[in-house]
């Protein structure tokens, strides 16, 4: 939902600025005649401020990102299996508790009833904790991917050529743009590069 509501946003701005431009550059100038602009304006003209870069092609291509999702594949992977034998084991305790409470004492049976519903806490507790573990990891790699993407867009825009840099990856509300504003080659050769 959020998501959603994002991407309209967005696509709101750019309308936006769309609109401005076009009121802008059609605008009556002083001899009263319409005064149309170049319409292939390059991503270095004041008047359309604008860049973008293609998130998914930025990310497929960067080494370290590659490497960051095999690592935390790995981790996602042994966090399941071992998910995965803490629940077998327990249902295994459940299953021996069935076939044999009939020969148990209530005492027995109490006792074991009590030790699988902590042996059950412990299980929920451990799926809990490795899950925001894996959610914290997963937070603080994007975090410092969007800090290096972020500062590497300050830095070249330091002559403030942009006003605006936007990401595009599929299913977002931008259907179309021009190739002359695309900032994704420049950015996976410097982040080539840098990493």
């Amino acid at each position: 939902m959020i998501n959603w509501v994002l991407h309209a946003i967005s696509l709101l701005a750019i309308i936006f600025l769309l609109v401005k431009r076009n009121s802008e550059c059609c605008a009556p100038g002083p001899n009263g005649k319409t005064s149309t602009t170049d319409s292939t304006m390059t991503n270095s003209s004041p008047g359309f401020p604008v860049a973008f870069f293609y998130s998914d092609s930025l990310l497929n291509n960067l080494g370290f990102v590659k490497e960051n999702e095999k690592v935390m594949k790995k981790k996602q992977d042994a966090i399941v299996n071992e998910l995965k034998a803490k629940e077998t084991s327990f249902q295994k305790e459940v299953q021996s508790l069935q076939e044999n409470a009939q020969n148990m004492t209530r005492k027995e049976t109490e006792a074991t009833q009590e030790r699988l519903c902590k042996m059950e806490q412990e299980l929920m507790m451990r799926k809990e904790k490795l899950s925001a573990q894996f959610a914290e990891e997963t937070g603080e790699f994007t975090e410092k991917l969007y800090g290096k993407i972020t500062s590497y867009l300050k830095e070249i825009n330091q002559d403030q050529k942009y006003k605006y840099v936007f990401s595009l990856a599929p299913g977002g509300n931008i259907f179309l743009a021009d190739d002359a504003l695309d900032l994704t080659p420049e950015m996976i050769k410097v982040f080539y590069q840098i990493m």
